[in-house]
């Protein structure tokens, strides 16, 4: 736990109560932790060097948490000693401590998951000699989970009203003592917590590189719940959602996404939370992206995409998708995967119809907010196919890369969704998708369907033209 707050040039209030709580916090959770307050460059790369020792090979759970000064200098983060001295850019690299570093030295070195938090993001004193605030979008490698005060490129608040933690720690050291929820859970309820209280004004992120459900007791997800627990659960929570969800008041929504952050309607929520309650802060684009507003901006009336579609047991041909009747909860569109067929989404990406089939409540096929890599969601609907015949659909989705995608378009940066379907009593199916969080539909898509004889056949959907309308 390492709390920097004696800088020489802009002292900071909380860290030093934060770092020694948070050690509190974990030592009752039965984790070994060592304190280091107001670290210079040297004691940080000791510590760095211990922690990276002290896990390797080993299969348990393993934890770093910062608060203090932190920077981005050309989308690299570096965290601050106290005792730098930061007069040119080239500076923050040579006193800095690379994030990168620690990150994919605790992912090598083994543990089941580890976990490193950055309380850093505050209001960048050494700002005259670069321009960029807070800290650049990293995506967590592998069983690890990256935590961060706030959205990228955005600064936290350095305390709360009583004066004892920082917002975002004060909301960590009170998650911290749910141990029975996944530590996915965790940081979501601390995300939309610090965003409730903060009136929109700091909105924390984090990034997920674990796909297994994994406890702060190092425990794996307890036994699956039965398929009538299932249903039980999933009723008893839908009939919540149904008594809110068309209202307009952001209370009652932020109450269920902390009373249900794993249930299958918690990514419908955060959609739904981004049109009625829009954050009081401007989101910060990915290098060489625009900034993300998914929820205004993903369909238009008259939208055209142009698409070629292709099964692997006929012959391929194209056809053209036009969005019409949006309107501020749903948008319809032509010629979904053949001619004919007309589908709905919802404005933040969850489908209503498919063309053939309805669902309820609509499934998430995207993320409904921002588009990180590692976010990731699970869900179940309702499945009502064209004979009236219905059936549970469980299904889960994660954004897995952001990557370079090639198409008779051209060549996009897009990220990677890959989502799985199971549907009561048939087969497991899987389906690729690769996206642009402005835009309605994929730019390329691979999918997996049953026939009509029950068999498991393939196709792709790419995208050949598109035009805003």
């Amino acid at each position: 736990m390492i709390g920097n707050a004696s800088y020489k040039s802009a002292p900071l209030k909380n860290p030093a109560n934060d770092a020694k709580a948070m050690k509190e916090a974990l030592e009752a959770s039965g984790f070994k932790v060592n304190l280091l307050l107001d670290a210079n460059r040297s004691q940080l790369a000791q510590a760095l060097q211990e922690h990276q020792a002290a896990i390797q090979g080993t299969q348990g759970l393993s934890f770093i948490y910062y608060a203090g000064h932190g920077v981005q200098l050309e989308a690299e983060n570096f965290i601050l000693p106290v005792d730098v001295n930061i007069q040119s850019e080239k500076d923050i690299a040579e006193q800095g401590v690379s994030v990168k570093k620690w990150v994919d030295g605790m992912s090598a070195r083994g543990g089941r998951l580890n976990v490193f938090v950055l309380d850093a993001c505050r209001d960048n004193p050494f700002k005259a000699q670069q321009n960029s605030l807070g800290f650049a979008p990293v995506d967590a490698p592998a069983k690890t989970l990256v935590g961060y005060a706030t959205e990228a490129g955005n600064v936290a608040i350095d305390g709360q009203a009583d004066g004892a933690h920082g917002l975002y720690t004060a909301y960590l050291l009170r998650e911290l003592k749910n141990t029975a929820a996944p530590i996915d859970d965790i940081f979501k309820r601390i995300k939309f917590g610090v965003r409730r209280a903060s009136q929109g004004q700091q909105v924390p992120a984090y990034s997920n590189g674990v796909f297994e459900d994994v406890y702060l007791t190092g425990a794996s997800s307890p036994a699956s719940l039965t398929s009538e627990e299932k249903k039980k659960q999933f009723e008893m929570e839908r009939q919540v959602w149904n008594n809110i969800k068309d209202g307009k008041n952001p209370e009652h929504i932020f109450n269920f996404i902390q009373t249900y952050p794993a249930s299958s309607l918690s990514e419908l929520a955060q959609g739904v939370l981004e049109r009625i309650d829009r954050k009081n802060i401007r989101s910060q684009a990915f290098e060489g992206e625009v900034v993300q507003n998914p929820a205004e901006d993903r369909f238009r009336n008259g939208d055209v995409y142009t698409m070629k579609i292709s099964y692997e047991h006929r012959p391929s041909f194209t056809v053209k998708s036009t969005v019409f009747d949006v309107n501020p909860d749903s948008a319809k569109y032509t010629n979904v995967f053949d001619q004919g067929p007309t589908g709905q989404m919802t404005i933040a990406g969850a489908v209503i119809s498919d063309g053939q089939n309805t669902f309820d409540p609509p499934y998430v096929l995207v993320p409904g907010a921002e588009y990180q890599v590692g976010k990731r969601w699970r869900g179940r609907s309702l499945r009502t196919n064209p004979k009236g015949q219905k059936a549970w659909m469980d299904y889960s989705g994660k954004v897995v890369a952001r990557e370079q995608v090639t198409v008779p378009a051209g060549t996009f940066l897009a990220y990677r969704v890959e989502i799985q379907f199971q549907i009561e009593g048939d087969a497991l199916l899987h389906a690729s998708l690769w996206v642009q969080p402005e835009w309605g539909l994929a730019i390329k898509t691979h999918f997996q369907f049953q026939d009509q004889n029950g068999r498991v056949r393939s196709g792709v959907r790419e995208m050949v033209a598109r035009q805003r309308g």
